[in-house]
């Protein structure tokens, strides 16, 4: 699929219309193959702050049609979700157009996930009434666990074993830096709430100790 036609698929002119939930998960539950140029193209001119909000309320979404004993498989797209969003997170700069390298390690980790998750991947899918198994991709797999919520057919599913998507040193990197971003925002948030915190009372002894 080339440019144009990914436009077409997302039912948008130019990517300053790329804004809303069914946008990325247009682009990312397509099971045709989109070239690598196409989606560089569409992401570099897409805002990244709106991307990296789609993102999360995306991979939110996803992890909450999981099945109760799908707990390493939602902590992967929980993690994953951290890490795209770390990555993403140089773009939002200013001098965001000087970071080439930046962009494009993002669109290749966003590529190679988009690709295993409608394509690559194979989930084991056991029938609970009559034990007859089928292989579908991870994301064929949430679809049927949606759909058993709505009184269809049962199934156990084998999505923790079925997790071979191995994340990069670097994009773990960018996961952690933002993970501890985060944190550090979530302490604040809470002193600015209650100054009269035990933290905060901490800091006040140790500052008159001297």
């Amino acid at each position: 699929m080339n440019y144009d036609e990914l436009l077409e698929l997302l039912d948008i002119d130019n990517p300053d219309e790329f804004q809303y939930f069914e946008h990325f998960a247009d682009l990312m539950e397509c099971d045709e193959s989109i070239s690598y140029d196409a989606l560089y193209k569409l992401i570099s001119q897409v805002d990244k702050k709106v991307l990296s909000e789609l993102m999360e309320n995306y991979f939110d979404e996803i992890s909450e049609g999981l099945p109760d004993d799908g707990t390493e498989a939602f902590t992967f797209l929980k993690s994953l979700s951290m890490c795209l969003r770390g990555m993403l997170k140089p773009l939002e700069e200013e001098d965001a157009e000087e970071q080439t390298s930046e962009l494009v390690n993002f669109v290749e980790e966003l590529y190679r996930f988009r690709n295993w998750f409608v394509i690559e991947s194979r989930i084991e899918c056991t029938k609970k009434k009559d034990g007859n198994t089928k292989e579908v991709t991870f994301f064929e797999a949430l679809v049927l666990s949606r759909m058993e919520k709505l009184n269809e057919e049962e199934y156990l599913y084998g999505f923790d074993e079925g997790l071979n998507y191995q994340l990069d040193e670097y994009v773990v990197s960018f996961g952690n830096a933002m993970n501890d971003e985060e944190e550090a925002g979530y302490i604040e948030e809470d002193l600015e709430a209650d100054p009269e915190s035990e933290y905060m009372s901490g800091l006040e002894e140790e500052e008159y100790d001297f």
